[in-house]
Order: structure tokens, then C-alpha cells, then sequence
């Protein structure tokens, strides 16, 4: 560093006496008339609040190293100011200069050139942020040379700004960024107000000058043009936007707030408040509706996980300011619900911590520490017994774990971000007084209604990530969703194996017409044409629907080793038709360290077009390549290249029309030469772990086949190794309806250490010449099984065979047998009665009913946790 700082360094311990007399002199310096109602600071924190966080970074270790790290990084920012003030300010990106001599800032416009707009963006917002440091550091230590720094900052801004004219597009229209308010709103709209906070009473003062650019002398502040800053940004907060109901308003949100916070007239500080708390308007939501929606859809945001944890987050940061602020200032009733949808969300993970993906969603999103720490410090305050214990319990189980480092002060942004990096030493409590939670106690089977999503989990017993089972099913129409279809994710070998496409590049051909669109998922496609209509961006779609599925939500499961669910979905758009569609996904734990999943899919469109529909079950794997291997082992692949094409005379508009259904990304594409007989679709992953992964897909013979493979694009987020490789894919096509003929898939994930035990065949269970069930054979750790499927469609919900001394009404159940065919255990998902060779399961009312039975040496019994008027009888001399 060149040059020299001549102020001294503050530390806390020497505060006190100066900040006695500091205190005293800012009390004698105010505004007088309307603009005297605020003392400054008073957003972020008080001057009331100092001596309690000074105490803090003398008694803390994680603030003290907090505080030095603020210092250490304003120190040669300061020594630059004081060495040469315009020069130092000099270095914002000025391209003109005005009739009355000061600089002017370029205005950003979106089809600017993204290095032309970096090089201007990122000068400005690094200086921007370090006179916030300057400003937090003149109210902690009383030093006015950061003050000095975030005065002559704020001054040079406030100038540049009012030298320029808003856009008055009520869409999107800006200040500095023309046409993007909503980036503008946080990169600089947020920052300006908060930066004034701080030295608002420091510019005061008599005789505090600042440095003019146009006139290169120091003058007093610039005030009216400050206030004038701050009302137009609260005005293009409120009256400029695109889409309520919506993640947009929540992330202006801190702008609206800190600039009607920033301004000195009371009424007017009222009026645009209420816009933040109760107050709707054509662009812009309050915080009751945000309470009202979450409500409405049970505690989520409704939008993809990533802008649904964000709004979350922003939320909760705007409630912790509001609540710092006058006792008079009205909150909406329950807005604490937005702070608790953080937990929420942590009930949507798999068991190695990634999170289910939808939509524009990311998987792997950390848990927002940050905010969980404002929850926290407002639950502290309010004397919170339930939010201290969650969000405390999670802040100290992450502490313990090493993963959340207190003491670590949060970077200076890039792009889109508000900065809020000093709250870490301003707001949060001195120590995390709560007991470790690691994770709430998760159902076996979840819902998030919104997003047509359900899943079900299934815990290894030893608590391993890499022995649990998961799958979710979803699709649904919602801001940042995508057309999935009735899309399908696994998780095997601790990791995510069966997943999607993910989010790409907003407004690529690659993201629109591939990744948004259903060849993307793990769905069926209809005729080659399923497609979408109305919705945000032109991407509507039904949602799917849980009818049916064992356990309920919440509810506790009958049997520690089998679930299952069965969801309904419309495919709406099918060449001018429709075609229903259903999915059973069920989980079978064969042992401790696995077992396999069941996907029973059926897709049928209107008899009036049965003739001539076909139906594509398409599956992405994590994997190097995939095998397709029939009896004879692998199987002749014939190329294919013009298989998969978009539907006809369909062109691309961005977010309007899509080259649906996508699948036009497939490449290598091939058909395996396999006809009428049991096939295994085998991938392998061996760069995971030490001998690699994989997953088989065993599907059971079926007439009107054809079995193609591919290379489909990245699936961004994929394991280690293959977040950037092409992923293997498989379409399996059904000629004419499958909905009697579903697809029926078991999928067994591995690793390659056991590569030789798991399932050994699978075979359709069909009693006269229709399709019933499955029939699943092979090896455990615990030994050979055999296990009967019974998942009849719901026209014909009974399964008669004389051969096998089985009868089933129901939806789904599960029979293990001996190597005699006697069963040993059974499992009814959802049935009114099961009759296998002497044992017979029912309720005496009729009902249905869901248990688990299984043989010992005592007889048989029943292991459910709640057998709720099942009968069960067991005559084993029955044929």
C-alpha cells in the first residue's frame, strides 16, 4: 500500500469515553421542521444500539474478528480518499461531463454488451459497498475519516443520479439501469440510503463539507437532492414492475423500504411504508399479501425453490428492519410464517442434503445461515421460545458440524445483490443459546400442492445418505416452473441418479426448447406432441395430483420398508386433444443398505383417437452411457438420427412458443434391437465413489415396443464428474394406448461393489392376458426373494389367479414368498381386502385399508403401527 492513513485506528476498548462526546455533539445538529423527525442512523440500528454491540466485539470472538475484517478491508480505500478525494471518486465510471461541470454515469441498458456493462457496473457498486463499510465503521468507532469516505461517495451519486431522467415505462422502467429496475433496485436503489444512514449526521455537523466534482472544492451536502434520490426510488418501486404475486416485487422490496426509511418527512416516511406493509398497488405487493399467499399454499412460496427460498430470506430481512423500527409501525398479522417457510423448505431435500428440483430451481441451495441468523436475533428480542429453539438449533448443529463459520464476514457482491454482508456484526446475538437440531423429524410421504409435487422417502435404518431411497414426482404450472409433464426424480447410492435437465441460460434456445419443455424430465410424451398453453411464460400445464398413496401426509407409515403414490395429471395440449395420464411409484426396501422402486405408468388419450396415439416413456440417468441388454446380453443398436424432431411448423418466440417437445437435443440417438421380451437398461457412473454407481432400469416385456437410447445435455447440478458431460437417456415407445399395456418400470440403484446381488429378473404378472402387476425376483444380503406387485388399473382394481391362490381388491400391494410360493410377509398399500394362499387380510366394514402382515415362528401377525379394525386370518392347510 503506498499510502499512508493518518487517522488512528479505533479499537472498541478505547470507545467509550470518545463515544460519550461524539453522541453528545450529534445530538446538537438537526434538521429543523419536517426533515428533523429522524435521528440518523436509524435503519440498520440506532444510536441506542451501539454500546450493546461494542460490548459484543469486545466480549466475542467471532465479532471481534468480524470488526478487524471490516477494518482491514476500508483501511486503503480511507488512505486513497485522503491521499486525493477526487481522484479516488474519479475512478466511478464517468464517460461525459455535464453544462454545469459534474461527471455523468452511462446508463446500462440490456442490450448492452455484457463486458461493457460489467465494466461499468462493477467499479461503481465495489465503491458503493465500501462506503457502506466506511459508514458502519464511523458509527461504531466515531472516526469521521469513514465518514468522511461515504460522504464525498454519497454526494458524487446523489449529483450523477438527479442529473439523469427515469424511464417512465410503468413495466420495467429504471434510473441509471434504463430498462431494469429490478436490477437496479437492488445493485444501487437498496445501497444509497442505507450509505446516507449512516453519515447523514456527520454531514450535519457545521462546517462538514464534501468534495464536488464540478467544481473540484468541497461544499456542503447535497440534502434536497438526497431526498429526492430516495422519493423517486420509492416511487419507481411502487408504480414500475411487471408481475405481482410474484418473487419481483419481494426483491425490490429493500429498496422500497430503505429509501422510505431514508426520507426526513414524516408523512411522507408513512405513506411509503404503508406500501411495504399493507398497501396493494397495480406493481408492487405489501407484506399481507405475502403472508396471504403463503397461507393459501401451505407455507412455500409458490415459485421453484430458489426464488422461493429468496423470497423467504428477503422476507424475513424486511420484517427483522421493520421490527428495529417506531412501535407504531404495524406489522401484518402472522408475518412471522415467512421466517418459518425457511424450515420448511428443508423438509424437500434427499439424504445427501440436495434439494428436489423443479422449474427454474437450483439443487443445491444452502440453507440460508444469514437469514436463519435474523430469525433468530428477532426471535431473542421478542422473546420467542419456538423460533429461538429452530432456528438457534439449526445455527448451532451447523456450528458443530464446522459448516457455518460465525466469525467469517460476508464478501463484497457482484451482480444483482443487496449488501447486507455488517448485519452479521450489527444484528446477530452475541452467542447461539439453543441445543443442536439437525433436522426436523421428516414424514415418510410430503406434499407441496402448488407444484403437484409428492414425495416419499424412505431412511436407511444405519442413517447412511447413501442407503437411503427417496423419489419425488411433480409437475405443475407456476412462476419459474417448467412443462415436466408428470415428471419423476430418484435417489440411489447417495446420490440423485434419475433427475432432470435443470436451469440453463435465461432466454437460450438450449433452456427454452430444451429444458423447460417435457423432454427434459423424466415423463411421458404424448404422439411426439405434448405441449403447453397459457401460464407464465406460455408454459401451462395441469398439475399433477396425489389421489391416492400410503402413508398419508404426516401420516406414520404401516410398513419401515414400503410407500407408495399414486398421482393423476392432464396432458392438455396432444394435437388439438388430451390424454390422461397415472403414476404409481412405489419403494421397496429389500435391506438395511437398498432396494428398488416400482414406476407404473399409464397414458392413454380420448377413444376417439386411440387408433393412431403412441406414448414416449423418457428417462434421464446420471451415467457414462447406458446398455440396453436383453437375455441374449447387449443389445444391436441401429442409429437413428431423425427420430426425435420438434412437432411440426412449431417456431420458437422466447417465452411465448417452443419447439416442442424438446427431445430435438437428443443426440446418438439409437434403437436397440429388442422385441417382445425382458430387458435391462443398465447405467453406470464410475467416476462417483470408489467403484462407481450406476442404476438398472428392468422393464418386463411388452408387445408394441421400441427401446431407443441417447445422449441428452448436461443436467446441470449432477454429481461430481458429470455436471458436465451429456447424460444418457432412454425412450421406450408404446404403440397404441398404455394405459391397460402401462409402462412398467423397476428401477434398482448400486454401487459397483454390489453389482452382482439386486434384482435378477422382472416379468409382467398378467391373469387372463391382462396386465396386473409385476413379479420380481433376485438377491439381497439376507438372501434370494420373490415379490409380487399388485397395482391393477383403476377401471378393473382386483386381481383373481387360481394359479398363484390370490385375490387382491385395491390399488396397490406387495407379497414376498418363499421358495415354496408361500407368502411370508405382505404389504397393502391401499386395499379392501388380499386372500393369498390362506391368509386373508380385511377390515369388517369394507374399507380400505393399508398394513403390513408378516409370517414368525409364533404365526402370523400384524406389524402396522395402527391396524385400525384390520381382520387377519390364516389357514395355511388352504390350497
Amino acid at each position: 500500500m503506498n499510502t499512508t492513513v493518518s487517522f488512528r485506528m479505533r479499537r472498541p476498548g478505547n470507545l467509550r469515553i470518545f463515544l460519550t462526546c461524539f453522541l453528545g455533539l450529534l445530538g446538537v445538529y438537526r434538521l429543523t421542521g419536517a426533515e428533523a423527525a429522524v435521528a440518523r442512523p436509524s435503519i440498520w440500528v440506532a444510536a441506542a444500539d451501539r454500546d450493546a454491540i461494542l460490548e459484543k466485539i469486545e466480549k466475542q470472538a467471532w465479532a471481534k474478528a468480524q470488526f478487524d475484517a471490516l477494518m482491514a478491508r476500508s483501511v486503503e480505500r480511507v488512505g486513497q480518499h485522503q491521499a486525493d478525494a477526487d481522484a479516488y471518486l474519479r475512478t466511478l465510471p464517468w464517460t461525459a461531463t455535464t453544462a454545469g461541470g459534474h461527471p455523468v454515469l452511462p446508463t446500462i441498458t440490456d442490450n448492452m454488451a455484457s463486458t461493457g456493462r460489467a465494466s461499468m457496473q462493477t467499479p461503481m457498486q465495489a465503491m458503493l459497498v465500501h462506503a457502506i463499510d466506511c459508514g458502519v465503521l464511523y458509527y461504531l468507532t466515531g472516526d469521521p475519516a469513514y465518514a468522511a469516505v461515504g460522504g464525498d461517495v454519497l454526494q458524487a451519486l446523489v449529483r450523477a443520479m438527479n442529473g439523469l431522467k427515469p424511464n417512465e415505462n410503468p413495466s420495467n422502467g429504471g434510473w441509471l439501469y434504463s430498462n431494469d429496475h429490478l436490477y437496479e433496485a437492488r445493485i444501487l436503489g437498496a445501497q444509497l440510503p442505507i450509505l446516507y444512514d449512516f453519515v447523514a449526521e456527520y454531514l450535519r455537523r457545521p462546517g462538514v463539507t464534501v468534495w464536488d466534482l464540478a467544481t473540484k472544492k468541497r461544499v456542503p451536502f447535497d440534502f434536497a437532492g438526497a431526498q429526492k434520490v430516495f422519493r423517486t426510488y420509492t416511487q419507481l418501486a411502487v408504480e414500475h414492475g411487471m408481475q405481482t404475486s410474484s418473487n419481483w416485487p419481494v426483491l425490490e422490496m429493500p429498496s422500497l423500504t430503505h429509501n422510505a426509511l431514508a426520507l426526513e418527512d414524516a408523512t411522507e416516511r408513512a405513506h411509503w411504508l404503508d406500501y411495504v406493509t399493507h398497501v396493494d398497488a397495480a406493481r408492487q405487493d405489501p407484506l399481507k399479501k405475502i403472508v396471504s399467499i403463503l397461507e393459501e399454499v401451505g407455507g412455500v412460496w409458490p415459485e421453484s425453490f430458489g426464488y422461493a427460498n429468496d423470497v423467504a430470506s428477503k422476507v424475513t430481512y424486511i420484517v427483522a428492519l421493520l421490527g428495529r423500527q417506531a412501535s407504531e409501525l404495524e406489522l401484518p398479522k402472522n408475518v412471522g410464517k415467512v421466517s418459518r417457510s425457511m424450515q420448511r423448505l428443508r423438509e424437500f431435500r434427499y439424504p445427501n442434503g440436495d434439494m428436489v428440483r423443479f422449474g427454474d430451481g437450483s439443487r443445491r441451495n444452502g440453507l440460508p445461515l444469514q437469514e436463519y441468523e435474523m430469525a433468530y436475533s428477532v426471535a431473542v428480542r421478542e422473546k420467542d421460545a419456538v423460533g429461538m429453539a429452530e432456528f438457534g438449533g439449526v445455527l448451532r448443529a451447523a456450528i458443530e458440524a464446522g459448516s457455518y463459520d460465525r466469525s467469517k464476514l460476508g464478501g463484497i457482491p457482484s451482480g444483482a445483490h443487496v449488501y447486507l454482508a455488517p448485519l452479521s456484526l450489527l444484528w446477530f446475538a452475541p452467542e447461539i443459546e439453543a441445543s443442536a437440531r439437525v433436522s426436523p423429524a421428516l414424514p415418510t410421504t410430503d406434499e407441496l400442492p402448488y407444484a403437484g409435487l409428492v414425495l416419499q422417502r424412505n431412511l436407511s435404518p444405519d442413517g447412511k445418505p447413501e442407503h437411503g431411497l427417496m423419489a419425488a414426482v411433480h409437475g405443475s404450472k407456476f412462476i419459474h416452473g417448467h412443462a415436466s409433464g408428470m415428471s419423476l426424480e430418484l435417489y440411489g447410492a447417495g446420490h440423485v441418479l434419475g433427475t432432470n435437465a435443470g436451469k440453463g441460460t435465461y432466454g437460450s434456445e438450449e433452456h427454452e426448447n430444451y429444458r423447460r419443455l417435457f423432454a427434459g424430465y423424466n415423463s411421458v410424451i404424448v404422439n411426439g406432441s405434448s405441449s403447453t398453453s397459457g401460464g407464465w411464460a406460455n408454459l401451462g400445464t395441469d398439475t399433477v395430483r396425489r389421489v391416492g398413496g400410503e402413508p398419508a401426509k404426516d401420516a406414520e407409515a404401516a410398513s419401515p420398508r414400503h410407500s407408495f403414490t399414486l398421482t393423476r395429471f392432464t396432458d392438455q395440449q396432444v394435437g388439438g386433444t388430451k390424454a390422461d395420464q397415472e403414476r404409481t411409484v412405489g419403494i421397496v426396501r429389500t435391506s438395511d443398505q437398498g432396494g428398488y422402486y416400482v414406476d407404473i405408468f399409464r397414458s392413454r388419450m380420448a377413444q376417439t383417437a386411440r387408433a393412431e396415439q403412441f406414448h414416449d416413456y423418457v428417462f434421464h440417468q446420471v451415467a457414462d452411457k447406458v446398455e440396453w441388454r436383453g437375455a441374449k446380453g447387449p443389445a444391436k443398436v441401429t442409429p437413428a438420427p431423425d427420430r426425435f424432431q420438434p412437432v411440426p411448423d412449431t417456431k420458437w418466440a422466447r417465452n411465448r412458443s417452443f419447439l416442442y417437445p424438446g427431445w430435438h437435443y437428443f443426440k446418438e440417438v439409437g434403437v436397440a434391437a429388442l422385441s417382445g421380451e425382458s430387458l435391462v437398461a443398465d447405467f453406470f457412473a464410475a467416476r462417483i465413489g470408489e467403484s462407481g454407481v450406476g442404476s438398472r432400469l428392468h422393464v418386463p416385456a411388452g408387445p408394441g415396443r421400441e427401446y431407443a437410447q441417447a445422449m441428452s445435455p448436461i443436467s446441470h447440478q449432477s454429481p461430481d464428474g458429470y455436471d458436465k458431460l451429456p447424460m444418457p437417456v432412454v425412450v421406450i415407445r408404446q404403440k397404441g394406448e398404455a394405459w391397460d399395456r402401462p409402462f412398467a418400470v423397476v428401477h434398482e440403484p448400486y454401487t459397483g461393489a454390489n453389482a452382482k446381488t439386486g434384482i435378477r429378473e422382472v416379468t409382467a404378472l398378467k391373469v387372463d392376458g391382462k396386465w396386473k402387476g409385476l413379479i420380481v425376483s433376485g438377491a439381497a444380503e439376507t438372501g434370494a426373494f420373490r415379490h409380487y406387485l399388485l397395482i391393477p388399473a383403476p377401471e378393473q382394481a382386483v386381481v383373481r389367479s387360481a394359479e398363484l391362490g390370490l385375490k387382491f381388491e385395491g390399488r396397490y400391494a406387495w407379497i414376498a414368498v418363499d421358495t415354496a410360493g408361500e407368502p411370508i410377509e405382505i404389504y397393502v398399500g391401499q386395499g379392501t381386502s388380499l386372500k393369498h394362499r390362506g391368509v386373508t387380510l380385511r377390515r369388517a366394514d369394507g374399507k380400505a385399508f393399508s398394513v403390513r402382515a408378516e409370517k414368525t415362528r409364533e404365526g402370523w401377525r400384524i406389524t402396522s403401527p395402527n391396524t385400525d379394525g384390520i381382520k387377519l386370518s390364516a389357514d395355511l392347510s388352504a390350497p
